[in-house]
């Protein structure tokens, strides 16, 4: 088998034990650990000066983000959200969570017939795994990857508990590294 068939397997593998390692977490932890990444990233300059946050909308024992956006609106942010169109992820503006609905995979999407929000800022991450090098273990659909390919003047940082930090994360060519990543205990530029 191929070096890269083998970095394919194992990166399933390990998203499997991230996945049952981060549900691990009771709803009290994620929500208590989400609150104290909030705080973290709101004393990140590039956070400061960011007009527009592009954030993901959090699933199942992700980082919250669903709390955190209505922050990001009341601090007079704009903000908005991904929804996914033909094998790709676009950014839609909104005013509240109350602007969204379950789509795909029964994440919460925009509703919003305005055009894509295209104005650079900085965007917000998820995943399984993540290295101080700024490796990103996503799912596995390359989302994120092409859109941060496609807007390299964005600021990107990756939310994530202590736990999902590895000291090495598999990569390949068209993985696109994060600038920071945002636990509750600190900031780790890459």
């Amino acid at each position: 088998m191929s070096q890269q068939g083998n970095n394919i397997d194992y990166k399933e593998v390990l998203r499997k034990e991230m996945r049952k390692k981060r549900d691990s977490l009771t709803m009290d932890q994620i929500c208590e650990q989400s609150n104290r990444c909030l705080d973290q990233l709101k004393g990140l300059l590039e956070f400061q000066k960011a007009e527009w946050i592009y954030s993901y909308m959090a699933i199942g024992s992700e980082v919250d983000t669903i709390l955190m956006i209505s922050e990001f609106i009341r601090m007079g942010k704009q903000v908005a959200v991904p929804k996914v169109e033909k094998d790709v992820i676009v950014f839609y503006e909104i005013q509240s969570i109350k602007d969204c609905k379950p789509g795909l995979f029964g994440i919460l999407e925009p509703v919003s017939y305005k055009a894509p929000a295209e104005d650079p800022g900085l965007i917000l991450l998820p995943g399984l795994a993540f290295d101080k090098a700024g490796n990103r273990l996503g799912y596995g659909g390359g989302y994120y990857d092409k859109y941060l390919k496609a807007h390299p003047d964005f600021s990107s940082v990756a939310l994530a508990f202590e736990l999902q930090l590895l000291d090495d994360v598999p990569c390949e060519k068209h993985d696109k590294q994060v600038e920071y990543i945002v636990t509750p205990d600190r900031i780790i530029k890459c």
